[in-house]
């Protein structure tokens, strides 16, 4: 009767300790999942501040080019040499960023990365891994 029960007994721990290792592989299929998830949501969030960042300094830099440059033409109809030069200068340095900065973000916005690609192409290697194979 003792081995009858020491039998039975290995069996049920057996069935749950195979539950218990099932289990602990999706979770740690799981974890890894969320962990890459959670890294391209932190990728997304560097790539926003930076074309934000990217949209402020080019606004800034086209803004102050249109001011400077509209200031170059009133002092060109003045007629005052030494200040020509050096308005003329300032308004095409900061026109010059205005624009590249804007291309560089136009180019980046259409160039964005799309979100959760990473963990959507590990999730359908999952999938095909898990499907039946055929002879």
């Amino acid at each position: 009767m003792a081995g009858s029960t020491t039998g039975t007994s290995a069996p049920a721990g057996g069935l749950i300790d195979t539950v218990r290792s099932f289990l602990a592989g999706w979770v740690a299929v799981a974890k890894t999942r969320v962990e890459i998830a959670s890294a391209e949501i932190e990728e997304q969030r560097e790539w926003l501040q930076f074309i934000m960042l990217l949209a402020v300094a080019a606004a800034f830099c086209l803004s102050l080019g249109v001011i400077l440059l509209t200031l170059f033409v009133v002092v060109l109809v003045w007629d005052t040499a030494a200040r020509l030069p050096v308005l003329g200068a300032f308004a095409a340095i900061y026109l010059i960023a205005g624009i590249a900065l804007a291309l560089v973000f136009r180019q980046r916005l259409k160039a964005k990365p799309r979100i959760f690609s990473t963990t959507a192409a590990e999730l359908g290697k999952d999938y095909q891994s898990l499907q039946p194979r055929t002879p």
